[in-house]
């Protein structure tokens, strides 16, 4: 048996006022609409739930035996799930979690928690490095929030992207390298000896692939996994390095180290956010959306 939610809002009414001309008023519906209400009711339950008495309205037993469970309902809905869902940042107690590579983490963390710190104080954040497959499920499963950075992967349906800026690549040298152009010459680039990241990053697949398409060779001495040591290698050497430009300018405040453009123009690529279908309209995820363009999608 199905019963229109609507019409045990009228026996509510109807209870509650007495008679069907004050539950229509209180309802802000027609006096007949409220009695074809009440017998489409009285049929679906199979009782005439209200007799006249006088003026008056008197419940049956089985209106009565019903009524008081029935707001309870009434009220669950009305409260609980018909209001649209709403986050209040500075009361939340939520974890955010990010996918992000060791470059994402550089160019994206320190203004994110920044952020997120002076807006939602309660919040806890954590960051995540994931391959494309493991990512998509733990977007799929709600186990990502978001990815931010290079991921030409995520193109699977039901994942949204936002474009926020584009990347380039530029050489890293030590500061007083014999080098003192602005732009490293073709020749240099393959004479010199380099040091190589390979990180499993997206971004460093584009580039390789990129030499290989210029039949451009390098002499890699050196090849490492992570980029935290790359500077204070470079700053003792004569090794030049290739990286995004935002990691070579971080390098370049605390390091003996400056870019040098690469010799031939690198395509940049462009960094986004992603997430989940499921998570378009939530407001937890629009007030984080809305953090990440603030603070990252103003080119």
């Amino acid at each position: 048996m199905r019963t229109d939610l609507n019409l045990l809002r009228v026996l509510l009414a109807i209870h509650d006022c007495g008679n069907v001309t004050a539950a229509a008023k209180r309802l802000g519906m027609s006096q007949p609409a409220a009695s074809a209400a009440l017998s489409r009711l009285r049929h679906s339950l199979g009782d005439p739930l209200f007799v006249r008495s006088g003026t008056a309205m008197e419940p049956t037993p089985r209106a009565r035996s019903i009524v008081e469970r029935t707001r309870e309902v009434i009220a669950t809905i009305d409260q609980e799930i018909l209001p649209s869902p709403t986050f209040d940042p500075a009361e939340s107690r939520d974890e955010v979690t990010f996918c992000l590579s060791e470059i994402g983490e550089v160019v994206f963390l320190p203004a994110l928690f920044d952020r997120l710190r002076s807006t939602a104080p309660h919040v806890k954040i954590r960051c995540l490095s994931l391959g494309p497959k493991d990512l998509l499920e733990a977007l799929r499963e709600g186990k990502v929030d978001a990815a931010l950075g290079y991921f030409p992967d995520l193109d699977a349906p039901n994942i949204y992207q936002q474009r926020l800026f584009s990347h380039d690549l530029v050489c890293l040298i030590r500061r007083d390298h014999r080098i003192t152009d602005a732009r490293m010459s073709l020749q240099d680039f393959c004479e010199l000896e380099h040091l190589q990241v390979r990180d499993g990053s997206r971004s460093q697949e584009m580039y390789e692939s990129f030499l290989a398409e210029q039949g451009i060779e390098r002499k890699i001495v050196l090849q490492m996994s992570h980029y935290m040591s790359m500077a204070a290698i470079i700053e003792r050497s004569d090794l030049v390095a290739v990286l995004p430009r935002t990691v070579a300018n971080l390098y370049v405040q605390y390091s003996s180290v400056r870019p040098i453009e690469p010799p031939v123009e690198i395509p940049p690529y462009s960094l986004k956010h992603h997430w989940h279908a499921r998570n378009q309209k939530d407001p937890r995820h629009l007030w984080l959306r809305k953090q990440v363009v603030e603070l990252f999608g103003g080119e």
